[in-house]
């Protein structure tokens, strides 16, 4: 959800490596850089799905398997409003925090499961305790926390009464997604996951 600053004597090669990511995917997240070989010091590089820097706590390396059943709807943009709730561990987590958002007049319309799940996959890789420690946001000491890795202040802006923890993921998820819908009108319009439909790559919302 965040950015790093570019720093003098930083490579697009070397940050791949640090941000567990390759320099392709850097390219794609951030589509003025033309040279891989050239960029800029106090420039916004937008780092795609950098796992490496999350802080787990008591939670393993890898995250639950989210992506069953996306590809299928990939392929049916308009055709279908709101997907399926993807299998596993985050996909119970997106159902509870739907059923709450729906009950809460949230339009199911607005927030597809499988786009909220390649949110969490992309951002936190569906680790509830993901701390994100070393984008800009980290920096002003907001860190992005959590499933869909809100700052303090936006979940505190946009979550539900009752639902006030924002570690806990079924909170996160409220949160995350009524921030979505709030500044780009759908979940499905968030910028990376437009950018994932379009074939450009994922980039933080």
């Amino acid at each position: 959800m965040g950015d790093y600053r570019i720093k003098s004597g930083d490579t697009l090669g070397a940050l791949a490596k640090r941000f567990n990511t390759d320099v392709g995917s850097l390219m794609k997240a951030n589509p003025n850089i033309k040279n891989a070989d050239l960029i800029y010091a106090d420039a916004k590089l937008n780092i795609p799905g950098a796992k490496d820097e999350f802080q787990a706590e008591g939670a393993g390396p890898k995250g639950p398997n989210l992506t069953g059943g996306t590809e299928q709807t990939q392929g049916a943009s308009g055709a279908e409003p709101v997907g399926d709730v993807p299998p596993g561990q985050v996909g119970d987590w997106i159902k509870q925090a739907m059923d709450i958002l729906k009950a809460n007049g949230v339009p199911v319309e607005k927030m597809n499961p499988q786009d909220i799940a390649k949110i969490i996959e992309h951002e936190s890789s569906g680790n509830p305790n993901a701390i994100n420690n070393w984008d800009s946001n980290a920096q002003k000491g907001t860190p992005s926390i959590g499933l869909m890795q809100t700052i303090q202040p936006t979940f505190d802006a946009h979550k539900l009464p009752g639902h006030d923890n924002i570690r806990n993921p079924v909170d996160n998820i409220i949160a995350g997604v009524r921030y979505s819908i709030e500044r780009y009108g759908s979940v499905s319009n968030v910028p990376g996951i437009k950018g994932l439909n379009s074939g450009s790559g994922y980039v933080g919302y």
